[in-house]
C-alpha cells in the first residue's frame, strides 16, 4: 500500500496526540517566525493594489500549535502592513489559508481548534480569513497555476514519499539488514539511496510549487536536518537510533521476527543546509532570500532524565506509531514504546545529545 494512504501524526488530543506532543515543532516554527513576517509583509507591499486576496498554503500542517500559529500570524502581519501602508479598511486584502496533509490527517480536530481562535471572529480592523482543506500529497501538484502568494512548510519535507527503492537488491533481498535507516554498519551505497530519494521529492516539491506560485511569491521551509560536521553515511537522528535498539531488543526476545526488522526503512531524510541549497539552484525555479540553521535541544528544561525521557518518548511516538503499528502490528506497540523510553533515559543519563538540527530556508519565485 502506497505510504501516504496510512502514514499519519497520532490522531486527537489526547495524552499520545500529536497535537499535544508538537512542541518540538512548535519551537522550531518561532525561530522561523521573523523571516515569516518578512514574508508576508513584501508581498503585501508587492501586491499594492488594495482589494486584492492573499493566498497562503500550509503544507504538511498536522494539527496543533504549528497551523494555528501561522494563521494568527499571517492575519496579524497582514493587519500590521495595511495599517502602515495607511490602507482603508475596506482596500484589506482578504485572506484565504489551504491546510494541506495527507487525507488521513486529523483535520477535524484541526478546524475545531482553529474556530476558537479570536482572529477568525468578523472584527473591525482585522483582516477576512477563510479556511480551506487541501488533502494530497505535496510531492504532486494541489493548486492551479499562478495562484499562491506565500507557502510554509514547518517539518515536513524530511518525510520522503517513500523509503529508497535503492535499499533492495535485484532480487529484492534488503541490504541495510538490522537497521531501519542509515547507520555506522550500513554499507555505503545505503547514504546515497537516502539522499538520492531526498534529491528526487525535494525537486519534485520546488517543480510543482513554481506552477502554482505566483512570480516574486515566497516559501518558507523549514527541514529536521543534520550538523554540518556530520558524516552523511553514517549519521543518524539520535531518536531513530534508540528507536532502532528498541527494536532489536524485542527482536532478541523473539517478539518481532527479524526478517520484519530487515524489511523496515524509514521514509527520512536528514538533509545538510548545504544539500538543500543545491537542490533548489539546479531546480531553479526560487531564488534563496534567507537561510538559517539552529540547534534545539528537546525539553531541556525537564532536569529529571526519566521525566525527561517519558516526554520525548511521547514526543516520538506522536509522529512514528503509524508506521510501527503498522509494520510490526499494534501487539508490540506498547512494549515497544515502554523500552524506548528506558533507552532514552540511558542515553541522557549517558550525556548524551537530544538536539534537533533545524534548516529554516526562506525562498523567492523567480
Amino acid at each position: 500500500m502506497d505510504l501516504q494512504e496510512f502514514l499519519h501524526m497520532n490522531e486527537g488530543d489526547g495524552e499520545l496526540s500529536y497535537s499535544q506532543n508538537s512542541f518540538v515543532q512548535k519551537g522550531v516554527s518561532l525561530m522561523g517566525q521573523p523571516m515569516l513576517e518578512s514574508a508576508i509583509q513584501s508581498i503585501i507591499t508587492e501586491v499594492k493594489s488594495p482589494s486584492k486576496v492573499i493566498k497562503v498554503a500550509d503544507m504538511g500542517c498536522g494539527v496543533g500549535p504549528v497551523p494555528l500559529a501561522v494563521v494568527s500570524l499571517v492575519i496579524q502581519n497582514v493587519q500590521k502592513k495595511c495599517k502602515e501602508l495607511k490602507w482603508e479598511e475596506n482596500e484589506m486584502p482578504e485572506i484565504i489559508v489551504f491546510l494541506n496533509d495527507l487525507p488521513s490527517n486529523d483535520f477535524n480536530l484541526l478546524f475545531k481548534e482553529l474556530l476558537k481562535m479570536e482572529l477568525l471572529k468578523r472584527k473591525d480592523g482585522v483582516p477576512l480569513c477563510y479556511l480551506m482543506t487541501t488533502p494530497g500529497s505535496y510531492y504532486g501538484r494541489l493548486f492551479p497555476k499562478n495562484v499562491l502568494h506565500f507557502v510554509h512548510a514547518n517539518y515536513s519535507l524530511h518525510w520522503l514519499s517513500q523509503a529508497p527503492p535503492g535499499l533492495y537488491s535485484e532480487e529484492g533481498m534488503p541490504i541495510n539488514k538490522g537497521n531501519i535507516y542509515i547507520s555506522k554498519t550500513s554499507p555505503k551505497i545505503v547514504a546515497k539511496a537516502y539522499l538520492a530519494q531526498f534529491q528526487q521529492d525535494l525537486t519534485k516539491f520546488l517543480k510543482c510549487r513554481s506552477e502554482e506560485v505566483y512570480s516574486k511569491g515566497r516559501m518558507l521551509l523549514t527541514f529536521r536536518g543534520r550538523p554540518v560536521s556530520s558524516d552523511a553515511s553514517t549519521w543518524q537522528p539520535w531518536e531513530l537510533q534508540i528507536l532502532a535498539l528498541a527494536i532489536t531488543h524485542l527482536v532478541s526476545q523473539g517478539l518481532i521476527n527479524e526478517s520484519k526488522l530487515d524489511a523496515f526503512d524509514f521514509p527520512y531524510y536528514g538533509a545538510s543546509k548545504d544539500e538543500i541549497e543545491s537542490i533548489v539552484q539546479e531546480e531553479g525555479s526560487f531564488k534563496i532570500e534567507n537561510v538559517n540553521t539552529t540547534a534545539q535541544h528537546v525539553a531541556h528544561e525537564m532536569e529529571d532524565n526519566v521525566e525527561r525521557a517519558k516526554i520525548i518518548s511521547k514526543f516520538t511516538r506522536s509522529f512514528t506509531e503509524s508506521l510501527i503499528s503498522r509494520h510490526f502490528g499494534e501487539d508490540v506497540v506498547e512494549l515497544l514504546y515502554q523500552k524506548f523510553t528506558q533507552l532514552m533515559c540511558e542515553h541522557l543519563s549517558n550525556g548524551e545529545s537530544a538536539e534537533h538540527h533545524n534548516i529554516i530556508i526562506l525562498l523567492k519565485r523567480s
